[in-house]
């Protein structure tokens, strides 16, 4: 597969692929990538074409489907990433690193110590970020990025999981390692805001079936403990390193 990756979620048609918008521009322009040329494209669902231009303007590309593979280096397991929304950009380095280790969904919650907000506009950007984190990784599938949830709807997500885990910075006896169940293909991992989580709301995470697990003697920063709890779980399940 080239090393350009590019991503266009339109399906190729009669063996032919379209790519409009800003890839187009970033194909044609800043790239300046010409006829013949040949391109990596994802479609951030597991497809990924390898595509030969046949015409290139700012506003319109359009190549011929030389081949496809599906689910390239993507992880086996769905692991995602609750995380109570933060201050700054602290969220845009979860989207990211965590897009990058192979993610499947990131989740921003809103909970009793949360101090940041998530507007429209940073929503949006922390998509953006994703996408980028997604073509310099060359992973083949977008991670889904919600809306911000309140904590009580986020009580409601374990139907969705095998597996609900939360870091806990007062949990003391057992680690990611023992608690993360092996067998679990679908994991979600709740990771709290800058001040931590209130008692009451681990005990509501606790009597619908959610694990605490501790992260060592350490106090991390919330962004940091999110990327480790990504990459170990990942790592742990046998889908990274």
């Amino acid at each position: 597969m080239p090393h350009d990756l590019y991503y266009s979620p339109t399906p190729p048609k009669d063996g032919m692929l379209t790519i409009t918008g800003p890839e187009a521009r970033h194909i044609s322009r800043v790239m300046r990538h010409e006829v013949g040329s040949v391109i990596g494209v994802v479609d951030g669902a597991g497809g990924e074409h390898e595509v030969e231009l046949t015409a290139v303007r700012s506003d319109r590309v359009v190549g011929r489907v030389l081949s496809d593979t599906r689910g390239a280096r993507e992880p086996k397991h769905r692991v995602a990433i609750a995380q109570a929304v933060l201050k700054g950009d602290h969220l845009a380095q979860v989207c990211s690193q965590t897009t990058e280790l192979g993610v499947s969904r990131i989740i921003p919650f809103l909970s009793a110590r949360t101090v940041g907000r998530l507007s429209p506009a940073k929503l949006d950007r922390l998509r953006a970020v994703s996408l980028a984190a997604l073509k310099s990784s060359t992973r083949t599938v977008l991670p889904k990025i919600d809306a911000p949830v309140e904590f009580d709807r986020l009580l409601k997500l374990d139907g969705e999981f095998d597996q609900v885990l939360v870091a806990y910075e007062d949990e003391t006896g057992t680690g990611l390692d023992k608690a993360l169940k092996r067998a679990a293909h679908s994991v979600l991992i709740v990771v709290g805001p800058e001040g931590g989580f209130e008692p009451a709301e681990i005990e509501a995470l606790k009597s619908v079936g959610a694990a605490p697990f501790t992260l060592g003697p350490r106090r991390l920063r919330a962004e940091t403990a999110a990327i480790t709890v990504a990459a170990m779980a990942l790592g742990l399940l046998g889908d990274l390193g």
